[in-house]
């Protein structure tokens, strides 16, 4: 089946691969080869990923490839990797400046 890499997908590949390139040639050589790896594999066994509780919408599978999250839809005409992140970098959408301090500022009583 063919694999496509939907515009998100493919601005990330760009800018990581010249992340890493700045970094390491070697690790950038690593993710360009795991990369086309995983659209080989996803192209012969479409299912190798597997839902998760932070993507819940029906559908959407997720492999894990090395530390990168890849989330993909299986569709009738081919596989769309629509996301890809380092696992260290934030979920697309996650508010930094949300406070997650959820104890009642009061002393707790609700009072």
């Amino acid at each position: 089946m063919k694999v496509i890499l939907s515009p998100t997908a493919r601005e990330y590949v760009k800018s990581e691969a010249l992340y890493l390139k700045s970094k390491s040639s070697r690790a950038a050589q690593s993710f360009a080869d795991d990369l086309k790896r995983l659209r080989q594999g996803l192209g012969r066994f479409s299912r190798m990923g597997r839902a998760t509780e932070e993507m819940p919408v029906p559908g959407i599978l997720r492999f894990v490839m090395g530390p990168y999250l890849v989330d993909y839809e299986i569709r009738p005409e081919a596989i769309i990797i629509f996301s890809i992140r380092h696992g260290r970098e934030r979920p697309p959408g996650v508010d930094v400046n949300v406070d997650f301090d959820h104890e009642e500022r009061d002393g707790g009583d609700g009072e």
